[in-house]
């Protein structure tokens, strides 16, 4: 904790803090280790806390100790964190846990008074080893930065090394877990939304098979592969997958955090009628699990349209969501020429996806980004045009469609 909450000048050097935890099967004895930010002062060694108006506000906290045990944690106060200067208050801000061990420095400050852009290290004078925060000496490295007023940064994963994507500014309400396990440890979120479900084609013939696309979103500060992906017919439309409604159980890919993955399925001969499809991401350690259940709805009809557009509203912006207009066609017959155009709402033809073209397959799914050779489309309503010549006939077809962003 560096940049503390409240004014810097007057309550900024008391409650500054670095957490350290003990994650060996030994007692260490934290005497004979130093902490320094770097900066030109010499490192400061670890001394024991011994300022017992401490156990006022923590009656229960390890003091005249510098014994730090294994698999706990231990706290490096600034000296003056129990200053009876209240002033700028947040005085004693922290909800420190029981026995935790509480340590200092041999100076007034935690070395010369911590910074934003202060790295870290902790080292042994007599053992190898040696812990870090920060990349020092480095000017392509622009971490550590303010995580913001009365905001800690904190580890992800203590068996990860100290790299930029191992650390995050706290996700706790008070902003820090001094102490404690750090809020950003195990914060697993995957997500499923409609906007990221796609059906080819997103309306089937009877006997056709559908591709089924779900991107499965982590929001959360670890990667994993540990879930599962249930997509189940949700006959009763209770928004609940009950027995029998089951179609496919997926296997979890791996996605790293803040990142997504694609999980594929083909549903095999869906039966004529409208199917709504439910989504739902198994896994336990989900911190929010309201973002888990999507649902998607497809329709199976006899003979389908020559032309079928969705969703029929696309935001070509590039944010993974609904970026491309999804256009099925069926034609009667292959061996054709077929034409799919971009019209506005006056009548002008603005883009050609192709034009009398030999065309081999009588069905088929292309797609439309929103653009034409000058470059993008405005916002607005577009039509999709549909023209389709074999032998003497010619079958003509056109859907309208908004661009939106």
């Amino acid at each position: 904790m560096s940049n503390v909450r409240g004014p810097e000048v007057s309550c900024g050097d008391r409650n500054e803090f670095v957490e350290i935890y003990n994650k060996s099967a030994d007692t260490v004895d934290l005497i004979e280790y130093r902490i320094w930010d770097f900066d030109d002062a010499p490192p400061d060694e670890i001394w024991p806390w011994t300022n017992d108006s401490i156990l006022v506000n923590y009656p229960t906290v390890s003091i005249n100790s510098t014994l730090i045990y294994p698999h706990t944690y231990a706290l490096i106060l600034d000296s003056e964190y129990c200053s009876p200067d209240t002033t700028g208050g947040y005085w004693q801000p922290y909800a420190i846990p029981d026995s935790i061990l509480v340590i200092t420095t041999d100076e007034t400050t935690i070395c010369d008074g911590l910074t934003t852009t202060d790295p870290l290290i902790l080292y042994s004078t007599v053992d190898f080893c040696t812990t870090s925060f920060g990349t020092p000496y480095d000017s392509f490295d622009n971490f550590p930065s303010d995580p913001g007023d009365g905001i800690s940064w904190e580890r992800i994963d203590m068996d990860l090394p100290d790299e930029i994507s191992n650390w995050h500014s706290s996700i706790d309400t008070s902003g820090c877990t001094p102490g404690r396990e750090n809020s950003v440890a195990n914060a697993f979120d995957l997500a499923v939304d409609s906007q990221s479900i796609y059906l080819t084609p997103a309306i089937a013939a009877t006997g056709d098979d559908v591709q089924i696309q779900v991107i499965v979103k982590n929001l959360g500060l670890s990667g994993t592969s540990d879930y599962l992906l249930n997509v189940f017919e949700d006959v009763n439309c209770d928004s609940v997958m009950n027995s029998g409604e089951l179609v496919a159980e997926l296997e979890g890919l791996w996605v790293n955090a803040l990142d997504s993955t694609t999980l594929f399925y083909t549903y095999e001969h869906p039966a004529q009628g409208s199917h709504l499809l439910g989504f739902c991401i198994e896994y336990a350690p989900d911190v929010n699990p309201t973002n888990n259940l999507a649902f998607k709805t497809l329709g199976v009809i006899g003979e389908i349209g020559e032309l079928a557009l969705s969703p029929p509203v696309f935001t070509p912006d590039n944010d993974g969501m609904n970026d491309r207009l999804q256009i099925d066609y069926r034609l009667p017959e292959s061996g054709g020429k077929l034409t799919v155009s971009i019209f506005d709402t006056r009548g002008i033809r603005i883009h050609d996806i192709c034009r009398d073209e030999p065309w081999t397959s009588e069905q088929g799914t292309m797609y439309w980004d929103g653009r034409s050779s000058r470059g993008d489309l405005p916002i607005g309503m577009y039509i999709v045009y549909l023209e389709y010549q074999y032998h003497d006939k010619v079958t003509r077809a056109k859907k309208t469609t908004v661009l939106a962003r």
